[in-house]
């Protein structure tokens, strides 16, 4: 009888390891393929020069081998004015098609730095613009 229990037992355990190095192996798969391909962040300004309280449209659209990032971990802007003064991180939401938006405007002239924090598929990407504000 205990023979056949620890039979039982030791084929229960072989069969849960096996099922388990199973789905490890298809998660470290699709990790690899996420981590083989970088993301590409393609930060856009519609323009490069504004003047104050005017609405400048800033776009990261993220990309993976040529498709679009749709489901990004984190996607943000941070806002510097040359010189100190103002400095804001914004979260930005996704619009469509792997682009993330956002309208803003400037109260104060001077050279704004913008970057996009971008996090998706393990990976960060941070690519930045320059804006000059004008009176």
């Amino acid at each position: 009888m205990k023979k056949k229990r620890y039979a039982l037992i030791s084929a229960m355990i072989m069969v849960a390891i096996a099922l388990a190095a199973c789905s490890d192996s298809k998660a470290d798969k699709n990790e690899e393929l996420m981590m083989m391909d970088p993301i590409i962040v393609d930060l856009t300004l519609n323009a490069e020069t504004a003047a104050v309280g005017e609405k400048v449209m800033i776009q990261a659209k993220v990309t993976q081998s040529g498709e679009p990032v749709e489901d990004a971990n984190l996607v943000e802007f941070e806002i510097t004015r040359e010189g100190g003064g103002m400095q804001a991180k914004v979260p930005v939401e996704h619009s469509q098609g792997g682009s993330y938006e956002l309208e803003k405007t400037f109260k104060e002239p001077g050279t704004y730095r913008i970057v996009s924090h971008v996090t998706a598929r393990g990976q960060h990407s941070m690519p930045m613009k320059e804006l000059k504000v004008t009176e």
